[in-house]
Order: C-alpha cells, then structure tokens, then sequence
C-alpha cells in the first residue's frame, strides 16, 4: 500500500501528496481530463498512449536493484524512468571499453598502445597488465581458465557493445528486465577488471 507506515489521519495528505506529481503528469499532457465535479475520465490521447506503449512499467524493486551494480552503473537509473533501454546498454559497455582503454594507456609498451577494441583484453593479459584473479584456482588449468576468462571480457565488446552502439535500430525493443540483465553483466566485468588488476605483483 502506498501509505504503509503512516499514521491512518495521515494517509489521505499523504497520498495526495504522493499521487500529486505523476496526476499533473497526466493532466498536462491532456492523458486525463475533468469530466466535472472533480471527476476525472480518459481522454483519447490517454487511451492511444496506453495502447501504444509496448514496455512494463519499471517498478521500484528493478530501480533498486541498479544500486547492486558496480559504482560506475549506479547512477543508470534514470535511463530506465525514461525508457531509454536501448542507450543504457552502450552506455554501459562503453564505460567498461573506456575502463580497459585506461588501463592500456597506463602502459609504457607501445604495442599495448596501439591495440583497440576486444583486441585490447589479450593484449593486456599477454603484458601482464591483467593477471588471472582467484590464485587458488587450479594452477594444471590455468591457461583453460585464462582463455575463458579473455574470450568473455572480449567478446562482450564484439557481442554486446559493438551490437547496441552501431545497429541499436537492427535489434529487438529490449524489456526493463533484459536492460537490467545486461548492466549486470557489464558490472561483472568491470569487477573482473578490478579483480585482474588487484593481484598484480
């Protein structure tokens, strides 16, 4: 219940005052009109929106949940109350392209330097600058493990990021929930990187 937790003299000022902004909303975009003596009714306008819209109404558990991302994503929200789904991915990757491409730049060896795109990721494990995170992994299988782990920190820049930054308009509309989906795997990523970055010696 909207009022949950107030005191019941309060709940009617409460939610009026809760309801006050998004009924505005409604009013002032002609979605919703007084049909006289304080009730109000549908209008046309209303209606074809309604029709119209093809995404779910984002609800506070989804807008929450973008606080357990990484802290470069948490501020990503307001994609979501816009319904801009289709920019908050390359958003996303585009932050973690730029995390890797600062880490190359740290370097001193030019042929890290001039690398770009997924190619980026092997050459900075190839220098060393990236090293496989959770030492006590099993060391017989440490170049399988290395292999698995540069094939997704790269592939997500060919698969995901190169996919919604240049043909946005060739993919599918995306639902809240699959928006969501791919910030969390743009934030594993991002702590990997951080992971394979701690364990330098």
């Amino acid at each position: 219940m909207l009022t949950d937790g107030f005191p019941i003299m309060e709940t009617i000022a409460v939610r009026d005052y809760l309801l006050s902004a998004p009924w505005q909303y409604l009013v002032n975009n002609g979605y919703i009109r007084d049909g006289g003596q304080g009730f109000y009714c549908v209008t046309d306008d209303g209606l074809n929106a309604a029709r119209n819209s093809d995404t779910a109404a984002v609800n506070l558990e989804m807008l929450s949940a973008i606080e357990l991302l990484a802290p470069e994503l948490r501020g990503f929200a307001h994609y979501f109350r816009e319904n801009r789904l289709k920019e908050v991915v390359p958003a996303a990757f585009e932050l973690y392209e730029n995390r890797l491409n600062e880490i190359r730049d740290s370097s001193r060896n030019a042929a890290i330097k001039s690398t770009q795109g997924k190619d980026v990721v092997y050459a900075l494990f190839n220098a060393k600058k990236l090293k496989l995170p959770y030492p006590k992994l099993n060391r017989a299988r440490k170049h399988a493990y290395q292999q698995g782990l540069t094939n997704v920190l790269s592939g997500a820049l060919g698969w995901i990021r190169n996919a919604y930054a240049h043909e946005k308009h060739q993919l599918p509309n995306l639902k809240p929930e699959e928006a969501l989906e791919l910030l969390f795997v743009a934030s594993y990523l991002l702590r990997m990187l951080d992971y394979s970055l701690a364990k330098k010696s």
